[in-house]
Parts: structure tokens; C-alpha cells; sequence
């Protein structure tokens, strides 16, 4: 690891401002950017933490119109057991955030590292290889390589997949995202934190250079909205998904009035999917369910090696789907 110097600021105007500077990056928790700057992926002469506005930047309340602020700096362990989350409107988030890496990571790794941490590649997370998206490369190296675990739909020139649990089950309620930039705070959906073309040369998200996520908004939601996130993975604990689906249903007099479905580490961004809307005015069943689980995956290309992602998959849409309206 490169010697660099470590920023701790005292509030978030000299965060903002820390930054900015040439050759910085910020820091929450730190599990991803460590394991970065260990491989030299990165090697920034500054690191600005945030850890020191845990005050500012931390923390679960609900606001005023009854939905649900996530501090940036919020963790995981907190996301899965917080009374403000404990209905079945949110089951979805929780059961993201619980099933992520170990108990000691969750009590460690924040909202904001979730939704923005680099992805898992070992083309691109290798020194020895020289791919697109390091920017080191002119092709992506997976395409015709080892592509177990790669995209199986929505993408052009680079076959990563996006690593969040919490963006699925984030976008299916319609979450919002605050950040701060040369003092001016902006609020977004959370849908335009990632690129919409996610091309080998996009980073995985669209923030600005030295742009800080502030806090996550969740929106009020209905008493009869349900939520369920589920995912495939190889090892039982402590693994990375390599299918994942997150679901929204509102339900009135047992049929579904309102239908969400995101797909999760199938592709390079988080994946809403038209097919919910086959779900609206029916009633649940595994018909239905099954239906709506072969049109998420309509246009699917697997690689030479993933194949098993759209079989999987469609597993993992019903079950998330099965569990929302039990």
C-alpha cells in the first residue's frame, strides 16, 4: 500500500471541502476502498474519512411524512434490527442488509459504501490483467475468460455485475439520495445513482468527483405494501450473490394493485424489470409467479460459463415473490 495522507474531518463543510482536493477519496467504513488500495487498484495520496461525522451522517430516523431516513454512514447491523424498519413494507431492506457478508462486516460497512462499492471483477481487480474497466485495457477480459459470475443481461462492453444487496430492495421502494457538493445539497432518485449506459469506461455510479451521499430517503409507504428480497449464492454465509431479486407488492382485497421487480447481480447495474407490471389487477399464485419470473429475464445473453444465472434466477424471482404475498 502507497503512504498517503489520512483527512479527519470535523464537520461535513471540511469534509466537502477535503474532497475536492486532486487525488482524494472518502472513505465510510472502509471495506471495499481498503481492499482497493491493498491491490493497488487505487493508490490516492489522500483519504478524507467520515467516519467523524457519525453524528451528522449516521443513524435511522423516520421523517416527517412517515418515510424512513438512512444516514449515509448508517451500518448494515443497524439497517437489519432498527425499530423504524420492523414492518412488512420494509422486510425487503432488512433482509438485504442481514444477508450481506459477515455479522463483524455489518457492524462495520455503511449504507453508502454498499451502494457504491466497485465491483467484484478479478479481471479488474487484478494487477496482472489489463481490461476496460480499470481503464488499463481495451476489452473486457471476462467476455471470452472465467465469467461464472458475470452479467447476463444489460450490458454492452463490460460483463460486471453490480455487488449492492441494498440497491435492489432501495430502488423497489423508490428510494431517494441527498449529497453534498461545494456546499450545495441535491436530492435524486436514487435510480439516477447509476449510469444508464454502463459502458466498460462508466465508473459504477454517476456521482461527481468529490461528492459526498449524505442519507438514503425512503418514501412513505402504504399499510398493505409488502417487501422480500432474495438471493443464490454459492456458500451458505459470508459469499457474494450471484443471483438476487428484490420485490415490492401492494395488495387490496387480495389482488395486486402495485408491483415492483429489481434484479440484483445479473447485470452491471441494478435491473427494475417491466415484467411486475404482468402482476397488477391478478391475484398471487405460483402461475403467475412463475410467468412473471420467465419475462424478467426476457432478452437474457449468458456468457459461456453463466448460463446457470437465468435458471437461477427465475427461482430466485419467485421465491422473493412468494414471500412478499404470503
Amino acid at each position: 500500500m502507497q503512504p498517503f495522507t489520512y483527512v479527519l474531518p470535523e464537520n461535513l463543510s471540511q469534509a466537502d471541502a477535503a474532497a475536492r482536493q486532486p487525488d482524494t477519496v472518502l472513505k465510510g467504513g472502509g471495506i471495499d476502498l481498503v481492499d482497493r488500495m491493498k491491490e493497488r487498484l487505487q493508490t490516492p495520496a489522500r483519504v478524507v474519512s467520515l467516519l467523524p461525522l457519525r453524528a451528522e451522517l449516521g443513524g435511522i430516523a423516520v421523517e416527517a411524512d412517515g418515510g424512513v431516513r438512512l444516514g449515509a454512514l448508517a451500518t448494515l447491523a443497524e439497517l437489519e434490527r432498527h425499530p423504524a424498519l420492523a414492518t412488512p413494507a420494509l422486510a425487503g431492506l432488512r433482509e438485504a442488509a442481514a444477508s450481506t457478508a459477515s455479522p463483524q462486516l455489518r457492524n462495520r460497512a455503511t449504507v453508502a459504501g454498499n451502494l457504491l462499492q466497485f465491483t467484484r471483477c478479478w479481471y479488474v481487480r487484478s494487477e496482472a490483467f489489463r481490461c476496460v474497466h480499470g481503464g488499463r485495457g481495451p476489452t473486457c477480459l471476462a467476455v471470452t475468460g472465467d465469467n461464472r459470475y458475470h452479467a447476463v443481461m444489460g450490458y454492452s462492453d463490460c460483463v460486471r455485475v453490480h455487488p449492492s444487496n441494498l440497491a435492489p430492495p432501495l430502488l423497489a421502494l423508490d428510494a431517494e439520495y441527498t449529497t453534498v457538493l461545494e456546499g450545495k445539497t441535491r436530492r435524486r432518485k436514487l435510480a439516477e445513482l447509476f449510469p444508464s449506459d454502463p459502458r466498460g469506461q462508466a465508473p459504477e455510479h454517476t456521482l461527481a468527483a468529490g461528492e459526498i451521499v449524505t442519507a438514503l430517503h425512503v418514501p412513505p409507504q402504504p399499510a398493505s405494501a409488502r417487501t422480500s428480497y432474495a438471493e443464490s449464492r454459492e456458500k451458505q454465509s459470508f459469499d457474494w450473490a450471484t443471483t438476487a431479486c428484490a420485490v415490492r407488492v401492494v395488495l387490496d382485497g387480495g389482488v395486486i394493485e402495485a408491483a415492483t421487480v429489481v434484479l440484483g447481480a445479473v447485470a452491471p447495474v441494478p435491473l427494475p424489470r417491466p415484467a411486475a407490471r404482468l402482476m397488477l389487477g391478478q391475484k398471487p399464485s405460483a402461475a403467475l409467479f412463475q410467468k412473471v419470473a420467465d419475462a424478467a429475464f426476457t432478452g437474457a445473453l449468458p456468457l459461456s460459463q453463466n448460463g446457470y444465472k437465468v435458471t437461477v434466477g427465475k427461482a430466485i424471482v419467485r421465491e422473493a415473490l412468494e414471500r412478499a404475498t404470503r
